[in-house]
């Protein structure tokens, strides 16, 4: 029987299968944490036996590479000619052409899948991007039809994408978008906090009427949720409370430094890959803002009066352009 070998970068515990003994599983999927743990889960309860496996027993947090290179080496030596390995962690596409070349050399067949939706999607339905071996797509296909999203009207979210690496590669400009998306989403908080002089309470009430017109989307709606939290281990709400500094996996600044050697622009991507690393530089912040505020400016905004209501509305036009546009990128990228 072929077997399948699903990898990923997220790890959570050793030596355990989720069927009886004697059921000889299909797939086995090697590293858990919360989105292998949960795809697992999914794979399970869609019918399909599954083996699962880590190397170690406490979580950890790898980059894309070397880890990656080393778990498919020993995975190789106990599978047989045929078999199936696909890597569904975020990866440069080029690192996934080049395992796939090498595991042809040994017989065996390799996708690389982008897998999106987070721990929810994973428990409950992703949308996956499988390139690679046509081969190997063939024989999963079934398996991964019933894992993914299923959207009314439409289908399973999961398609062939292509030959190579163009599963992770598709994956990698997702996540670009994403990054221009959210940033212009925080953007638009920010005006809205600063200039508005809102509550908690009214984002909250903003963002989830917005969510119910052109803006509606899974990040503005959980950005309204987001407002809503109240701190459960002290007072007021939790979004006051969060360190405003953040870092990143790697496929934004991929998909900046692929357009940039394709001649795309891709501006909102580049801003806010650039707000990505200035947000990292929470010292250098603080005593700018000090500099700032010495000379004058600091106060700018505290004594402006202004028309909350057409704030609210300019701030939703402007946010809805910026997608439109940030949907133009995406357009010129699709066309070259």
């Amino acid at each position: 029987m072929r077997n399948i070998c699903l990898t990923s970068k997220f790890k959570f515990c050793a030596g355990k299968t989720m069927a009886p003994p004697s059921t000889p599983t299909r797939i086995g999927l090697a590293g858990l944490a919360v989105m292998g743990q949960n795809l697992a889960l999914n794979i399970a309860e869609k019918g399909f036996p599954i083996s699962v496996y880590n190397r170690i027993t406490s979580k950890v947090d790898e980059t894309a590479g070397a880890p990656v290179d080393q778990t498919i080496k020993t995975l190789s030596a106990y599978l047989e000619k045929g078999d199936c390995i696909i890597d569904g962690g975020n990866e440069w596409y080029e690192n996934t052409e080049r395992r796939e070349k090498a595991m042809a050399e040994l017989g065996l067949l390799y996708l690389g899948m982008g897998v999106s939706g987070g721990e929810e999607g994973a428990r409950n339905g992703p949308s996956l991007m499988p390139g690679g071996s046509i081969e190997a797509y063939n024989y999963i296909e079934d398996i991964l039809l019933k894992v993914a999203a299923q959207v009314r009207d439409s289908g399973p979210c999961v398609t062939y994408i292509g030959k190579g690496g163009s599963g992770n590669f598709v994956k990698m400009v997702h996540n670009g978008i994403e990054y221009g998306d959210m940033q212009l989403i925080a953007e638009a908080y920010d005006v809205l906090k600063s200039v508005g002089k809102l509550s908690n309470e009214e984002l909250h009430n903003v963002f989830t009427e917005w969510n119910k017109g052109e803006l509606l989307s899974f990040l503005v709606e959980i950005t309204a949720d987001i407002f809503g939290i109240k701190d459960d281990k002290g007072e007021g709400y939790l979004v006051d409370k969060v360190l405003d500094k953040t870092g990143m996996k790697g496929t934004g600044k991929w998909t900046v430094q692929q357009a940039a050697d394709l001649s795309v622009a891709a501006p909102t991507i580049a801003s806010s890959l650039d707000s990505r690393f200035l947000s990292g530089l929470k010292d250098e912040r603080v005593e700018a803002a000090k500099v700032f505020k010495a000379s004058g400016f600091g106060d700018v905004l505290t004594d402006q009066v202004v028309d909350k209501a057409k704030l609210i509305d300019d701030v939703r036009q402007a946010l809805y352009a910026s997608k439109i546009s940030q949907s133009k990128e995406k357009q010129q990228k699709k066309l070259s």
